[in-house]
This record gives C-alpha cells, structure tokens and sequence, in this order.
C-alpha cells in the first residue's frame, strides 16, 4: 500500500485564475455582510439626523483621507462583489460556457471591469 504525498500548504497550489475569483467574491460577500452594510448605515444614520450632521460628516470626510480611503474600500468591494455576481450569474444561466478556457477568459475579462472601475471610483471618490 503506497502513500501518495499530500501538500497541504495552501500557498504553493496554484489555482486558476477563476478558482481566486470565486474565493475572492465569497470573502468580498462576507466582508460587504461585516464591514459595508454596518459602515453604510451608520453612516446614513449620521447623515439623515440633520442638515447640521450632514454638513459636519462631510466637511470630517473631505479633511480627513483615512475616512475617505475606508470609504474607497468599501465601494471597491461591493463593486467588486457585483461585477463577480453578475460572473456567477452568467454561468448559473449557461451563457458562458463550462470549458476552462471559457471560465478563465470570464475571470480575466472581470479583472479588467474591476480594474476598469475601481480606477473610475478611485478618480471620482478622491
């Protein structure tokens, strides 16, 4: 009886580009339910007081770039979680088509979306 040798550290398999996307969009989902949705009520809580708080979030927005960068973050992420979705979706529904090649074309050409807006985002946030 032969053992075959078992690597189980998970940073020298290499996986295919579209395996990282669909880690990537279930950790972006988990970190979109922890951090985005009770960041981007708070927020809306804030803002939704009053004129006064509404002026004073935004004027503690535009002076501050810690703010402004956690801000960025949380956008990139939902984008991301989006444009990974509508990936998802598009295979759920057999439009792209289950080969490999297919998958990791959709898997480059999502970077490229993400990349494409998230520097749109980055221009228009900061």
């Amino acid at each position: 009886m032969s053992f075959k040798p078992v690597n189980i550290n998970l940073f020298k398999i290499q996986l295919p580009l579209s395996a990282l996307l669909s880690i990537s969009h279930r950790v972006s989902g988990i970190m979109i339910f922890f951090m985005v949705l009770p960041v981007s009520a708070f927020i809306l809580n804030i803002i939704a007081e009053n004129e006064a708080a509404f002026i004073s979030f935004f004027e503690m927005y535009n002076s501050s770039t810690f703010l402004r960068t956690f801000v960025l973050f949380n956008i990139l992420i939902f984008e991301y979680h989006v444009i990974a979705g509508i990936r998802h979706m598009l295979m759920d529904f057999h439009l792209i088509a289950e080969t490999l090649t297919a998958s990791n074309t959709s898997a480059k050409i999502t970077m490229v979306l993400f990349l494409i807006t998230a520097l749109l985002t980055t221009l228009w946030v900061i």
